[in-house]
């Protein structure tokens, strides 16, 4: 897994900028059907590049993830610019669900409200491969990320 912390390359400040303004993602989770499931997440971006989206305890994504925290996403903004990322999941507890959710909320008003406060479960993704294509240009470019 890609420990991105202080020092952050030029491509991980490339792409925390780039969430932050996508702002939401499609979440691939591996279901223990064989199936993969996709959800559209709101997301929000730490300044260590990691990745924090709430869910519900009952949801399929929730279970998924509990299993298997190997997941896929994809971002995408301006129609032009796509991000497809690997990465790790993890339940976050505590203080750490706390400053998960108030970054998610700083993030996206209002994304912590829930009619049930009990189930709301916060996730944070550890980014450890992104691949960045730009369509806008003929032909599209396609580069990955570095990280590190």
């Amino acid at each position: 897994m890609v420990e991105l912390g202080r020092n952050l390359s030029e491509d991980a400040r490339w792409l925390i900028g780039f969430l932050r303004a996508a702002g939401g993602a499609v979440v691939a989770s591996n279901s223990g059907t064989g199936y993969p499931e996709s959800a559209y997440v709101n997301i929000a971006v730490t300044d260590s590049a990691r990745i924090v989206f709430g869910t519900n305890a009952a949801s399929r994504k929730f279970e998924n993830i509990s299993s298997d925290p190997r997941l896929s996403m994809v971002v995408m903004r301006d129609g032009r610019d796509e991000v497809q990322l690997e990465g790790e999941a993890r339940v976050l507890v505590d203080s750490e669900a706390a400053a998960a959710g108030e970054t998610l909320e700083a993030q996206h008003p209002g994304a912590t409200d829930t009619h049930d406060p009990q189930s709301l479960r916060l996730v944070e993704v550890s980014v450890r491969w992104a691949l960045h294509t730009d369509v806008s240009q003929e032909p599209p470019v396609r580069a990955e990320l570095s990280l590190r």
